[in-house]
Formats: structure tokens, C-alpha cells, sequence
């Protein structure tokens, strides 16, 4: 039987993807965190990846950023990066749901991972849209789950449309788990003339 996944969401992730050095580690370390809110470190700053420390790093998620748009999404308009930030996850604390407003795509690097996986979390299955029936599920799919898990560790790269709710497991590892988070948006002429839907970001 062939199968046409009609109402995708597309999750990339790559995995060991970027090797980061111990230059690189240390600047995203010393940086200013916010107090932590439920024991959860975010940055001060959203425009990390402009330190020139991490002028490679930067120069890789855009590139991935941009190989997402054309090879996956498979469409030609421009994207630019709009925010980047660095995320600490002391032991036993996880990263509560939450989506990324303004955003088109996002992404999250992990710059060192031994625990706390990634979870993407829906309003309803794709079975559960029209008809929201408690359904006896034999084999989690994409077309009946709500929840998915992905498991990631250090080097690992994951990219993303921004509205989808995202959260992560308590990082159960004795060492802090620390990401990099970076969102795109689209830039350029939008749409046509013909379509009556053109318009310039």
C-alpha cells in the first residue's frame, strides 16, 4: 500500500552534526542567564550567535537552516535569521511547552547533551482532527499520536516549523545540558499579483 502523508509536519534532526570546540563551549558558558525560572537558565541576550567566537557555528546554522528550506520544505523564498539564544538545563530540570511566536522555523543545536529529550506535542492526532474519538492505538504512528519523543545528545541538530509546541524531559544526567536556539523568518516578495496575494517582508 502507498501512503501520501497529506498533513505533514516537518521535523528535521540530524544527528553529531556540528563537533563544538571548547572556545566555542566556554563562550556560550559565560555569557549573562536570566534568574532562573523553574531552575531553567535562558540568555540575555538574543542575538548569541553574533559573538564572533561562534562566527562558525553561526555560519553552519544558517547553512542548515537554509538546506531545510530548500531540500526539505522545497521552496524558494529567502529566510534570515532573526534571533539566537543559549538555553542551561542544570540536573533534573526540563524545558516547560511552549512555541516560538514571529517565527517561520526553528532550530536547536545541542551543544552538550546527555539527557532531555526533545518532545513535539499536538492539540490532536491526524485520525483525531474531524472525529475526536479516544481510539484503541496497536502501533503509535504519525497519524495517531499527539506526542513525540526525540531523543538527542550532544551534537545533535534539530530543525522545526516554530508554531509547534515543543518541551524536553528532565535532563536526568549529572552535567548541565546547554542548547543553541535559533529562529528564521521568511524575507523578500511573498506570493504574486496573480494570486492577489503578494506582498514584501
Amino acid at each position: 500500500m502507498d501512503l501520501i502523508n497529506l498533513k505533514a509536519i516537518p521535523i528535521a534532526y540530524e544527528r553529531n552534526v556540528y563537533s563544538i570546540n571548547q572556545k566555542e563551549l566556554d563562550a556560550i558558558k559565560k555569557i549573562k542567564y536570566r534568574k532562573p525560572a523553574q531552575g531553567l537558565y535562558l540568555s540575555e541576550t538574543i542575538t548569541l550567535l553574533e559573538n564572533k567566537t561562534l562566527a562558525s557555528l553561526k555560519k553552519f546554522i544558517i547553512k542548515k537552516a537554509e538546506e531545510y528550506t530548500r531540500e526539505v520544505l522545497e521552496i524558494n523564498d529567502q529566510i534570515y535569521l532573526t534571533q539566537s539564544w543559549s538555553t542551561i538545563n542544570p540536573p533534573n530540570v526540563s524545558h516547560p511547552l511552549h512555541s516560538h511566536p514571529n517565527t517561520f522555523i526553528s532550530m536547536v543545536y545541542y551543544a552538550q547533551c546527555k539527557s532531555g529529550a526533545l518532545q513535539f506535542k499536538l492539540d490532536s492526532s491526524s485520525i483525531s482532527e474531524c472525529f475526536n474519538f479516544d481510539y484503541t492505538i496497536d502501533k503509535f504512528n504519525i497519524y495517531n499520536s499527539q506526542l513525540w519523543t526525540l531523543l538527542t545528545k550532544t551534537g545533535d541538530m534539530v530543525l522545526f516549523p516554530g508554531h509547534i509546541p515543543h518541551s524536553t524531559l528532565p535532563n536526568k544526567s549529572s552535567e548541565s545540558r546547554i542548547i543553541v536556539g535559533a529562529n528564521f523568518f521568511i524575507k523578500g516578495k511573498i506570493g504574486s499579483k496573480k494570486e492577489v496575494s503578494l506582498i514584501t517582508i
